[in-house]
């Protein structure tokens, strides 16, 4: 008796047999040593130049001989920077990549504070558990306040994530009068030295190292994400929303994602910062904190990754580095009064230089600069024969 199961009628035998040599010709296909099939394969085209290694191991001994070469207020700015690194990379992803307004983000780095700081007052949790729940915490306000961006845009979506900061601003006060009147103190909440169970971290020295690595890890995550089916939809959200959605990206849903993976970077930003200055105040996080972000994706260059970096160090440093040059100039007796209103003016002045005459940015002067050393002495040059990255 013949099994049914494997009964063919003579019209569907070269069906199948069509079929069977198809898919034997596409893993022919796969397996073909002259054509590139994977991601991997494409990038091998483009392999580094000697240059770039050569910079890039000049970047690495940098970031690792600095703490070495510098007393403990250049670690602190170095530092300080860094935590605003990992805080602006989030809001690159939602501003200078998906395109979509956020005057905010300080809102994101108050709740990954908090969290941060309540987990340890009430739980004792340390900053390597409560780390994870502030960006769990800041990835949900950022979907709740992407929320607007579904009907409105531009300024008005801008306006939509302050009042979200506001609201935020109003319950973490909220919450620190609770704390201080329970507990019987007064001003900021404070939380001990974070202790990752084999070492704590103590010194500035440490926190170096350790900031270094969450730098790292979060830039090499959001370069991923760029090259990603995602990233590459919050890049066609950002050319054209109309566009997007006749290519089948669901508009939406990119919004709204962008909008939590910015509220991720900023609720570990918001962690670390809690845990580095051992303190956090919801006066901290103000107005000028979202504007002094945003200034740093101007500044640094919108939509590069790097820019993202660079703005980040500039934004921070500058003003420190102005009071140091004051002190260092003795002019601290006559100009200490007035620092801060400087610091102001050379932070309100560059960026409106940078919005003038280099929109792109640090990054846009750095491609430039880059490009002028590859063709010289030549100033035209046709850029696209060389396939190095």
């Amino acid at each position: 008796m013949s099994d049914l199961t494997s009964t063919k009628t003579p019209s569907e035998a070269p069906v199948v047999r069509r079929w069977q040599s198809s898919t034997v010709r596409t893993r022919r296909w796969r397996r073909s040593p002259h054509l590139n099939t994977s991601y991997r394969d494409d990038l091998s085209l483009f392999v580094y130049s000697s240059s770039r290694k050569a910079g890039m191991a000049a970047l690495v001994a940098l970031v690792l001989l600095f703490p070495f070469t510098v007393d403990n207020y250049w670690l602190n700015v170095a530092n300080f920077c860094a935590i605003a690194a990992v805080g602006v990379l989030g809001l690159q992803i939602v501003t200078g990549m998906t395109g979509q307004l956020s005057l905010g983000h300080a809102a994101f780095l108050a709740v990954g504070g908090f969290v941060a700081a309540g987990l340890y007052l009430h739980l004792g949790l340390q900053l390597w558990l409560a780390a994870p729940a502030a960006m769990l915490a800041g990835g949900i306000t950022g979907a709740l306040a992407g929320l607007p961006a579904l009907r409105i845009r531009g300024f008005y979506l801008g306006i939509t994530t302050l009042a979200v900061q506001y609201v935020v601003i109003a319950a973490g006060l909220k919450y620190q009068s609770y704390i201080q009147s329970s507990r019987g103190t007064s001003g900021s909440l404070t939380v001990p030295a974070p202790d990752l169970g084999l070492f704590s971290i103590t010194s500035v020295f440490q926190w170096y190292f350790f900031l270094v690595v969450i730098v790292a890890v979060a830039t090499l995550a959001v370069t991923n994400l760029r090259r990603s089916t995602l990233g590459r939809s919050f890049l066609a959200v950002r050319q054209g929303e109309l566009a997007a959605e006749a290519l089948g990206i669901n508009v939406a849903w990119v919004k709204i994602i962008a909008f939590a993976l910015s509220g991720v970077f900023g609720g570990l930003a918001g962690s670390l910062s809690t845990y580095y200055y051992r303190s956090v105040s919801i006066e901290n996080f103000d107005l000028l904190l979202s504007v002094t972000y945003l200034a740093m994706i101007i500044i640094g260059g919108v939509g590069s990754i790097q820019g993202a970096i660079y703005g980040a160090v500039f934004v921070t440093a500058t003003p420190l580095l102005v009071g140091r040059i004051i002190e260092l100039l003795g002019l601290t007796a006559s100009l200490g009064g007035a620092l801060r209103a400087i610091e102001l003016g050379v932070f309100a002045l560059t960026m409106m230089a940078f919005l003038l005459f280099e929109p792109d940015g640090i990054a846009g002067v750095w491609r430039r600069l880059k490009a002028y050393f590859a063709r010289w002495p030549y100033k035209y040059t046709d850029m696209t024969t060389t396939a190095k990255r």
